[in-house]
């Protein structure tokens, strides 16, 4: 589960027309966020108010080992007025899952720079404090807009047990819709790093025979690599990763598969991640290293619970026999017969609050009366509907559970809501092998609320 400052800074980069997937450190989140979830440790308490449209605070107190806690203050120059408090943001919004990625075809019409009442642009920025006690430990960051497609990201931390007292860490980031590109360097070792990641996107299906074999569209293929040299080691490090993301015309669900390599270690990751269902996701990880012939499979999923009440929306599609749009494959079935009931205005996290909604004429079938002789058609209405149905579902909570063969260990985490609370719980459970038993190794909850 997100932090609320950590959500506050995801809303700054929709806000401002940053994407977050474009970047090389995040091509493996999707499989990192079903296999690799935090489990929290011991009792949290994070207690956070957003004071104004450009400022807002933290708390946090914990009792792992010690009682401990810290004090965050975060301040952005663009307003986030599209955020909400733990009582009515959506599970999707405040735990990390399956990221779909859109084709860089449909590059973004929005700028970064944001204008000001008197007509003049201003390049956004972001600044982020967070104070630890007890002790003298401080955290900082700042973000600096420096045009529509680059920034400045700065990380420090200070602590009387790192060299030096402290660390400092410098991203140089442009961001394109085609490719990305970093320049890092950070004062532990004198560490520089090169990051770089490129894209091809598809809008459309290009099977040869639609009728026969299932057809994918919106598909982006990402290839990326870093390289990193640390002056005061001499030792070098390099690592590349490829990305595969696509959905399926036949039944609308996403689907990503990655692929990374570290050949100076040895080793390779593959992962498979599918949505196999509206409230469902499914993972499997295989590691090998080719110097050790050492490998590891993993398996995870992820299952979403609806809400006893669920809130009323607008469905790009409705049934005429059937009001349940809950029901993917009844919509999957009968999606040429369905009508407009109108647009779809409701909320949509990938949009910008001053963007107008998609217009729906293009797969109206009162419009295409021959929807059924025109597969692009079809297909790109079960993916929409598909997509607005993950959007718009009411989710309660959510289960995680992953396990690792080589470990022998099984990780399970509950998130869901309590009344106005956000609540995290969840363990590590590993097989002692000479008592045959199992054990507990990690065990935590957390309390989140945020007005």
């Amino acid at each position: 589960m997100y932090t609320y400052m950590e959500y506050l800074q995801k809303c700054f980069y929709k806000s401002t027309n940053w994407n977050e997937d474009n970047i090389f450190s995040n091509i493996i989140a999707t499989p990192q966020a079903i296999l690799d979830f935090p489990i929290p440790n011991g009792l949290k308490l994070d207690s956070s108010s957003k004071s104004s449209d450009y400022s807002a605070s933290s708390f946090t107190l914990s009792n792992f080992h010690q009682i401990n806690g810290s004090l965050a203050y975060l301040y952005t120059s663009t307003p986030l007025t599209n955020t909400m408090g733990t009582k009515d943001i959506s599970l999707q919004d405040a735990i990390a899952g399956f990221r779909i990625i859109e084709p860089t075809m449909k590059a973004n019409q929005q700028r970064g720079n944001t204008r000001t009442n008197n007509g003049t642009t201003t390049k956004p920025s972001l600044l982020y404090g967070r104070m630890y006690f007890p002790g003298s430990a401080l955290e900082a960051m700042i973000i600096k807009r420096i045009n529509d497609n680059t920034q400045l990201l700065i990380k420090c931390v200070s602590h009387p047990q790192l060299e030096k007292n402290g660390t400092v860490i410098v991203y140089l980031q442009n961001n394109t819709a085609k490719y990305s590109r970093e320049v890092i360097y950070s004062t532990n070792e004198s560490l520089i790093g090169l990051r770089c990641l490129y894209n091809w996107g598809t809008m459309t299906s290009k099977t040869i025979n639609p009728h026969l074999v299932p057809k994918f569209e919106n598909s982006v293929v990402s290839l990326g690599t870093e390289l990193w040299f640390a002056a005061r080691t001499m030792s070098p490090g390099l690592s590349s990763a490829l990305r595969y993301s696509t959905r399926s015309t036949s039944t609308g669900k996403p689907l990503t598969m990655t692929l990374a390599v570290n050949p100076i270690l040895g080793h390779i990751s593959s992962t498979y991640t599918v949505k196999t269902s509206v409230a469902s996701t499914f993972c499997s990880k295989y590691d090998f290293n080719f110097f050790s012939y050492a490998s590891n499979l993993s398996l995870g999923f992820e299952l979403y619970s609806y809400a006893k009440k669920k809130k009323p929306f607008s469905p790009a599609f409705v049934n005429n026999d059937d009001e349940d749009v809950t029901s993917f494959r009844k919509l999957n079935h009968d999606v040429t017969r369905r009508t407009r009931r109108g647009s779809y205005n409701t909320r949509n996290r990938n949009t910008h609050p001053d963007t107008h909604p998609r217009d729906y004429n293009a797969i109206d079938p009162l419009h295409h009366k021959s929807m059924v002789n025109a597969p692009h058609h079809n297909g790109g209405a079960v993916t929409t509907a598909f997509q607005n149905l993950v959007n718009e579902s009411d989710f309660s909570s959510v289960l995680k559970v992953s396990a690792s063969l080589k470990d022998s260990s099984v990780r399970l985490l509950w998130e869901g809501r309590l009344r106005d609370f956000l609540v995290s719980t969840g363990a590590r459970v590993s097989w002692n092998p000479i008592t045959n038993t199992p054990e507990v190794d990690k065990l935590g909850i957390t309390l989140s609320y945020a007005f």
